[in-house]
């Protein structure tokens, strides 16, 4: 009796680790504007998220919102915010010269962390105007707990005031490169 019962006891164990949600090492990255697994959005802001993004989109820029709950959802809890947004910047599927232009905002609700991840190719400049816009837009919205219209509100301000801008100064870069192949008069 006493082997019976150790045995349904394991397979009792067994059945409540496979049944249990398998937490995830980073948030899922799937939809390319947004992933927003806390649950902060509306519907209408959504709406306008997937329209900037693909007015973004059209400037040769990914943009992308990441919300979590907490970060107590990922295994082994990340020790580092910074270098968990890292990860998810580096794993998000776009490509070398894309991720070179691309603006990640990430959002922990419990945390009350916020980040602007940017790719490499954004002077510093730039850099500074994003996180004035996450102290001066997201963080006050946020503390009166409207999430979906800062997160709106945000996203519409990085496009307007850092990836405009830099669109502008590449295309600008971009007609004084001399083309290849073109020979230029004195």
């Amino acid at each position: 009796m006493n082997q019976v019962s150790n045995v349904l006891a394991i397979g009792l164990l067994l059945l409540g680790a496979a049944g249990a949600p398998a937490q995830e090492r980073s948030p899922n990255t799937d939809d390319a504007c947004f992933n927003d697994h806390a649950g902060l959005l509306n519907r209408a802001d959504q709406r306008r998220l997937h329209k900037l993004c693909r007015r973004a989109e059209r400037d040769g820029i990914a943009m992308m919102l990441v919300t979590v709950a907490s970060l107590d959802d990922f295994r082994p809890r990340p020790l580092s915010i910074d270098h968990f947004v890292d990860t998810i910047f580096n794993e998000w599927d776009v490509d070398y010269e894309k991720g070179r232009d691309a603006v990640l905002l990430f959002v922990s609700r419990r945390e009350n962390e916020y980040r602007v991840v940017m790719g490499d190719a954004y002077p510093d400049k730039l850099r500074g105007r994003a996180v004035g816009v996450i102290r001066r837009v997201l963080v006050p919205a946020a503390r009166r707990r409207h999430y979906s219209s800062g997160l709106r509100r945000a996203m519409d301000a990085i496009y307007r005031r850092v990836v405009k801008p830099h669109v502008i100064q590449k295309k600008k870069e971009a007609r004084r490169r001399p083309r290849r192949g073109v020979m230029q008069g004195p």
